[in-house]
């Protein structure tokens, strides 16, 4: 679901940027248009099913700025009157008459049709399955997993008639203060807490230190579960540019003098999708700037230990510099053991971990046990290092090897050296959009731009480095050549 307009480069302020003036207003004018469009719906002046003027086309006509209207838009699709359709725009949803009438007892009718969410968890294509964000079982292999669960059958259970340590099995967060110290961090056993999975620890995060009606900045183009996790708690969202070395600074300093944003949900490691570092140089900024503006931080690290030991210098983790004053961290282990292991945590000063275990005393009360003594078990004895740097180097030349033909076709991508992703665009004389719509036609799932960021757009898509192959590069190839003729793609069945 869109949330708010990409920056743009050029000159500043922007074309339908808001004056200080209209963004003081900027709350009266969305709960405007709101109250509007709900009111012709109501009135039936528009139908179910008909177009909404473009964002825009509607912030031209009002001259206003598109972050208005696209704020008020989603807002229309929350309360239910409106919704999304990617690459196409907003359209008056077939349950607007429904609502704030009682609900009426429904047959379930099957699966409903695929969001995105599912297209990046369980797409399966023909080609690859370049849409999903895991590595193949046979990059992760089973031995260390499986040597784990060998090691913890033979010795004596731990007390599972019990409940655990609320911020996670102590072995394990001991564990982990010495991990993030490889990495430049310094943490202690109480500040961490382990969760289910990094998006567990974002959910209980936004759950616990945020509310709705707050704006929260994001990276544009961002990971999928950053936006969705806000928007599902009501959060306003305002994007600012991921850029080679991190975000536009110069675009997040302008959005946090206008409307004082709560906090920013980033990554200095392999950014999802980008796969781009954050220079040490722009870290220090980006600290500066949120002291200014009193925000904190969220640096999702979830791909981190994909990076080699050899380029940490090339970037820098929040917390390293931080120490946690504004900076909260999460990591993940689902990315390099496996998927369904679900094991993340979260790291933060006392005040915010207060809370922090407040509220997961009433959600999930703590982590998995056994989830805990596996990964404590990988990172102590397990040879989680070791594996973690053969994907490290089998990501590294596969995507070597992925960027030449990316090329050698005429196509765009940034060279990172590491990580999971490739993002790849054929070139700004193609009709991207077009191209993946093509391509999803014959059943070839791609994860394309409109699924990280705002704009109604698809020029760029993310692919796995892992999961893409040369016959998903003939199929695109095949799509553009084929763009535009009757008969549809050249070379597709």
């Amino acid at each position: 679901m869109p949330a708010t307009p990409k920056p743009k480069p050029g000159p500043r302020p922007q074309k339908n940027q808001a004056s200080p003036q209209a963004a003081r207003a900027s709350g009266a004018l969305i709960d405007r248009i709101f109250d509007d469009v709900r009111g012709r719906i109501e009135n039936r002046a528009l139908a179910v099913g008909e177009r909404l003027p473009s964002v825009r086309a509607m912030a031209a006509s009002m001259d206003i700025s598109n972050e208005t209207v696209l704020r008020a838009y989603d807002k229309l699709v929350a309360a239910g009157y409106l919704e999304a359709r990617r690459g196409s725009g907003f359209y008056v949803s077939p349950e607007a008459l429904q609502v704030g009438k009682p609900a009426s007892p429904q047959r379930w009718n099957g699966p409903p049709a695929q969001n995105a969410w599912d297209h990046l968890l369980y797409s399966r294509g023909p080609d690859g399955d370049s849409a999903l964000g895991t590595l193949p079982a046979e990059w992760i292999g089973t031995e260390v997993l499986s040597g784990a669960l060998r090691s913890l059958a033979a010795r004596p259970p731990a007390n599972l008639s019990e409940y655990s340590d609320h911020r996670g099995w102590p072995p394990l967060r001991e564990a982990l203060v010495a991990k993030l110290r490889m990495a430049g961090i310094d943490a202690t056993p109480d500040q961490i807490m382990t969760t289910a999975g990094g998006a567990d620890a974002l959910n209980l995060v936004i759950w616990s230190l945020l509310y709705q009606g707050q704006y929260v900045v994001v990276e544009e183009p961002a990971s999928f579960i950053h936006t969705q996790r806000l928007l599902a708690s009501g959060i306003w969202i305002l994007r600012v540019q991921r850029l080679e070395d991190g975000p536009d600074l110069e675009r997040l300093a302008e959005l946090c003098e206008q409307y004082k944003p709560k906090a920013f949900l980033c990554s200095s490691v392999l950014q999802n999708p980008t796969s781009t570092n954050l220079s040490p140089r722009k870290a220090h900024q980006l600290l500066k700037l949120a002291e200014q503006h009193d925000m904190w931080i969220v640096d999702d690290d979830t791909y981190g230990d994909l990076l080699p030991r050899s380029r940490l210098g090339e970037t820098a983790r929040l917390a390293a510099l931080d120490h946690f004053e504004r900076v909260i961290h999460i990591g993940s282990f689902s990315k390099t053991v496996a998927p369904a292991l679900r094991s993340g945590f979260l790291v933060a000063n006392s005040q915010r971990m207060r809370r922090l275990m407040l509220m997961r005393s009433v959600s999930a009360i703590h982590s998995s046990l056994l989830t805990d003594q596996i990964v404590h078990h990988l990172l102590s004895e397990g040879g989680y290092e070791q594996h973690c740097e053969k994907l490290q180097k089998k990501l590294a030349a596969r995507g070597k090897a992925l960027l030449a033909k990316i090329r050698a076709r005429g196509w765009q991508a940034a060279e990172t050296g590491a990580g999971m992703y490739l993002w790849m665009s054929p070139g700004e004389a193609i009709d991207g959009g077009a191209v993946w719509r093509a391509l999803a036609a014959y059943g070839v799932m791609v994860a394309n731009e409109s699924i990280f960021t705002s704009e109604m757009i698809e020029s760029h898509v993310r692919l796995n480095i892992a999961r893409t192959d040369d016959a998903l590069l003939d199929r695109i190839a095949a799509a553009i050549a084929g763009i535009g003729g009757a008969a549809g793609p050249a070379g597709m069945p």
